[in-house]
């Protein structure tokens, strides 16, 4: 398993923590149970990091993750905070773009997560048979 300094597990603990209405909102946005929030939220700032350390284009997240994210980016000052004290920067999110493209990125994120944090968690992530069909329509910018 790599070793990756970042320490996602902790840092979204405390986001949903300190932004207890993203339980209630990652839950509904993914249609599952209140208790798997933590792991979502865990994903999406693995997704952040991995965008915030892609210094060669944009990086595409898969459906789940992308949902997820959208509701991170609605608690504005949340989002820009944690974007600024982990990573210095805001990491924009881009709607759309091309369906090749999206798929693209989505391969080179995959790559980038498996490098990183080891094998990315199928419930999310989607597996090797199902990579399109889980492919996110957005992109960090």
């Amino acid at each position: 398993m790599p070793s990756c300094p970042f320490d996602s597990e902790t840092l979204s603990s405390r986001l949903i923590d300190q932004n207890e209405i993203l339980i209630s909102k990652i839950s509904t946005a993914l249609e599952c149970d209140e208790s798997e929030v933590p792991q979502a939220m865990n994903e999406v700032v693995r997704f952040l990091y991995l965008a915030n350390q892609n210094k060669e284009g944009m990086l595409t997240p898969s459906v789940r993750v992308d949902l997820a994210w959208h509701e991170f980016i609605l608690c504005t000052h949340a989002y820009q905070d944690f974007c600024q004290q982990q990573f210095g920067t805001f990491i924009h999110h881009s709607p759309g773009g091309l369906k090749t493209k999206n798929h693209e990125q989505f391969l080179k994120t995959l790559s980038s997560y498996e490098v990183t944090f080891g094998n990315p968690n199928s419930l999310y992530w989607g597996s090797a048979l199902k990579v399109v069909a889980t492919c996110g329509e957005c992109e960090t910018l």
